[in-house]
């Protein structure tokens, strides 16, 4: 009996235990479901965000496509506008002098143009009378100047009072002498000047057309002589310019290509060309806005001048201002560039200032005259 009850204790026993191995397995099979369940559902997820992150870099590989594709697009136009001269060598833009009255301020980027701050943003037109200077660098003791103001009276009053050549001393205050010479009444245009392309910007065959060009425009031939303090110094400046006059805007091929190209920005560009010698024909381009229509005056040193500047030549340029004047007013923009290259026995560096100085002051007479 003894015997029969200790085998009963250890059978019972044995049937916990494997009532206990049996309910561990039971566990284990559980997880292991579980966990297979939990492996197939983290491999959906990671199938699914293959797809997406797939799909997103298909995207973005066609946008950056679409992106390059556009940008070289851009590059080949602005090459071609760089490079080519429309065959109507006086129509830089598509809006004429008669269209402008028809625009109004919305009508005009004015807040993209070359000259906007100060001058210009998306709520203010003018600012009152102050311009705006700039000096760039030029090989052979040499700058580029460029200035600008707004002024509110029309392109056709600063344009009389610019080419009324005779009375200049009135209004600019830094000439002591302005003496005309002679007068250019203008004749026309050979017909193989309007034939031109330009197939680079450096092309010698360029300047010597953008010669004839202007030797057809009316104008002058003005001595001059610039008084002004230098150092402590009274100094005086003289020279003899052929001005002429370009009613329809100078051609962009008579310009130094200094506009945005090759994907860099005048900012950028302008660093770049302080080893760009000056050269005759090639003219600074004035700030300006570009679908606007301009009138023009230029002006040079002659070849034999003997006065302070072995080359001095410029560019006056006017631009209306639509939408910001009050109605049954105008407004419009007077920019200058000017580069300038004194003797070897003047260092630029002295005089640069003085001539920035004198170009402000005389943009803000001009203004002045015109508003008293």
């Amino acid at each position: 009996a003894t015997y029969q009850g200790e085998a009963a204790l250890c059978l019972d026993e044995i049937s916990l235990q494997k009532s206990n191995v049996a309910d561990a397995l039971l566990s284990a099979e559980l997880a292991i479901e579980q966990s297979e369940q939990a492996l197939k559902q983290a491999k959906e997820a990671l199938r699914v965000a293959k797809t997406e992150a797939s799909a997103a870099l298909q995207l973005a590989e066609t946008a950056a496509r679409q992106a390059s594709e556009t940008a070289e697009r851009a590059t080949e136009l602005a090459i071609y506008s760089s490079t080519t001269t429309n065959t109507d060598i006086y129509n830089n833009n598509n809006i004429t002098m008669a269209d402008v009255g028809e625009l109004t301020y919305e009508d005009v980027d004015f807040h993209m143009s070359e000259m906007s701050p100060p001058f210009l943003d998306e709520s203010l037109c003018l600012v009152p009378g102050e311009p705006v200077v700039r000096v760039e660098k030029a090989p052979e003791n040499s700058r580029r100047i460029f200035a600008g103001i707004d002024i509110p009276v029309s392109v056709d009053v600063i344009w009389e009072i610019l080419t009324d050549y005779e009375n200049l001393k009135k209004v600019v205050p830094n000439l002591v002498v302005n003496e005309v010479l002679q007068f250019f009444d203008g004749s026309p245009v050979p017909e193989t000047v309007g034939d031109i392309t330009v197939a680079a910007a450096n092309n010698e065959d360029v300047q010597k057309q953008c010669q004839v060009l202007a030797s057809c425009m009316k104008g002058s031939k003005l001595r001059q002589v610039g008084g002004a303090k230098v150092v402590g110094i009274n100094f005086s400046a003289r020279t003899t310019l052929e001005v002429r006059e370009w009613p329809e805007g100078l051609p962009d091929f008579a310009h130094f290509q200094d506009v945005t190209y090759d994907g860099l920005s005048r900012e950028e560009r302008y660093k770049l060309y302080q080893s760009q010698k000056l050269e005759r024909y090639k003219f600074p381009r004035p700030f300006g806005i570009s679908q606007l229509p301009t009138k023009d005056i230029s002006m040079q040193s002659l070849e034999d001048d003997d006065g302070e500047f072995r080359l001095y030549q410029g560019v006056w340029r006017m631009q209306p201002l639509p939408g910001c004047a009050p109605n049954g007013e105008n407004a419009m923009r007077l920019t200058y560039a000017v580069e300038i290259s004194p003797r070897p026995y003047l260092p630029v560096g002295f005089v640069e200032n003085r001539i920035s100085q004198d170009l402000c002051n005389n943009l803000c007479a001009i203004r002045k005259y015109v508003t008293k």
